[in-house]
């Protein structure tokens, strides 16, 4: 009997060396990596990127910023550990292909009542004990290996759905950043309408003790500048919350003092060179969403695929052998052992096959709409995109003409009012041009700046927003 167990285990161990290589060799190894930047995902823990824990501010750039979102934002590492989960679904699914081994022991005491011939018995309670080794393997079962392959198109789908909440974190992230840089250059033109605001109060108070002017004079300039400290507060408030949002996203000390760098805001001012970028097709292939969605429709084919193998038979082989004995450590023992063969073939079922197939085939249609509506809205995207860059890279240099022609008129009804040609009004309404044209260009270089990220989003690649 021992030569019959040891010759099973041998079988057992060399078939579950060669499923082991087999179905190891299918899972691939970027499996256990994701992101942009090939980073291994087996890391449970992230160690936090360098910060100032003074009162020195951290100095915050795009690529810091970046380089941030990927490393400590949660909503990321909530992300990647359900890529995590997925690979394991992946062993889980494989390990049912492989040879099973248990160990089974139990010592018990009985007392039989009759024989195995109906007769009555009267012999005294017994001991038994038994020690065994227990194995199986699945040879055949078309459904296993269909999980198999299931659950690594799973996988592949949960790393490509962590790919594309890199970028939409990252869309995120640099949205907020140009909103700060807005909000801050806006505080600083609200600061510049309240010196001329000051201004205009002081000249029209020396008018009015000159006797040029009236105190309805006065009073416009004293209106006015109430107005514009109210706007710096709404400003100042716009700012504290933008950066705010920034900090959270980045995982960061709310209190942590930090300096965007302003640079960013001149750099988008310059043009775009678009024809360098190729076709749509190139840029729009790189985009994790078209993977992941592909990715979706051979999953739901396989499993249309998978529901027509239920109906193939099984074939598994199953053995065991140890010793009995009366009780642990007898030394009166006999061998035990068993090997059998397994298969089954399903009859009847109950119609569940062919509603499964239905379903299936329902679902590889769904995922086909999906696709075909997936690349409609990418290639609105892509275009909308171009052309919205265009338009306003082109209004940046109009809202400038707008500001340089409202400082003029400033100058020009500041003149009228100091030789008392008119009263402040004049000087009132230019200022409040000259606001809204300086707005109006801080407004079109934001704008410029979006479409920028919207473009880089649009081609799936938002670390490329700064070329």
């Amino acid at each position: 009997m021992i030569r019959e167990f040891k010759f099973f285990s041998l079988i057992l161990t060399a078939l579950a060396g060669g499923l082991y290589s087999v179905k190891a060799s299918e899972v691939p190894a970027e499996a256990v990596s994701v992101a942009t930047n090939s980073k291994p995902l087996l890391v449970t823990t992230t160690k936090p990127l360098l910060v100032s824990t003074s009162s020195e501010p951290l100095f915050l750039t795009v690529p810091y910023v970046i380089e941030r979102i990927k490393e400590q934002n949660l909503q990321l590492l909530i992300q990647k550990e359900s890529v995590r989960r997925a690979l394991e679904r992946i062993y889980q699914r494989r390990a049912a292909l492989l040879p099973q081994f248990s160990a089974r022991t139990s010592q018990t005491r009985r007392q039989l009542g009759q024989g195995f011939a109906g007769g009555n018995l009267n012999t005294p309670p017994f001991n038994s004990f038994g020690a065994r080794i227990e194995g199986s393997l699945s040879l055949i079962d078309a459904q296993r290996y269909a999980d198999f392959r299931i659950a690594k198109l799973g996988q592949a789908i949960e790393q490509l759905d962590y790919e594309v909440a890199v970028q939409d974190l990252l869309d995120q992230a640099i949205f907020v950043y140009f909103t700060q840089l807005r909000d801050l250059r806006r505080i600083e033109i609200v600061k510049g309408n309240l010196e001329r605001e000051l201004q205009l109060l002081d000249l029209a108070q020396q008018q009015f003790d000159a006797g040029v002017a009236v105190k309805i004079d006065v009073t416009r300039a004293e209106v006015r500048l109430a107005t514009v400290k109210r706007t710096l507060m709404e400003a100042q408030t716009n700012a504290d919350d933008s950066i705010l949002q920034l900090k959270d996203l980045l995982d960061m000390d709310l209190d942590q003092p930090v300096v965007l760098d302003r640079s960013l805001a001149e750099a988008v001012n310059s043009p775009p060179a678009l024809k360098r970028y190729g076709q749509m097709a190139d840029l729009t292939e790189l985009r994790p969403e078209i993977k992941s969605q592909q990715i979706q429709l051979d999953q739901a084919i396989l499993a249309k695929r998978a529901t027509k193998w239920q109906r193939l038979p099984t074939l598994s082989i199953f053995a065991d052998g140890g010793y009995e004995s009366n009780e642990l450590l007898d030394e009166d023992k006999g061998e035990a052992w068993m090997l059998g063969v397994e298969a089954s073939i399903p009859i009847w079922e109950g119609g569940r096959i062919a509603a499964e197939s239905r379903e299936a085939q329902a679902a590889v249609r769904q995922n086909e709409y999906a696709m075909r509506a997936l690349d409609n809205a990418i290639e609105r995207e892509f275009k909308f995109a171009i052309l919205e860059m265009d338009s306003r890279h082109a209004q940046i240099e109009i809202a400038g003409d707008e500001v340089r022609l409202g400082k003029d008129e400033v100058e020009q009804a500041r003149e009228r009012y100091n030789e008392g040609l008119a009263d402040n009004r004049e000087l009132i309404d230019a200022q409040q041009r000259l606001a809204d044209a300086e707005d109006s260009h801080l407004r079109a270089i934001y704008l410029y700046g979006l479409s920028r990220l919207a473009f880089a989003r649009a081609i799936g690649s938002v670390e490329r927003v700064m070329e």
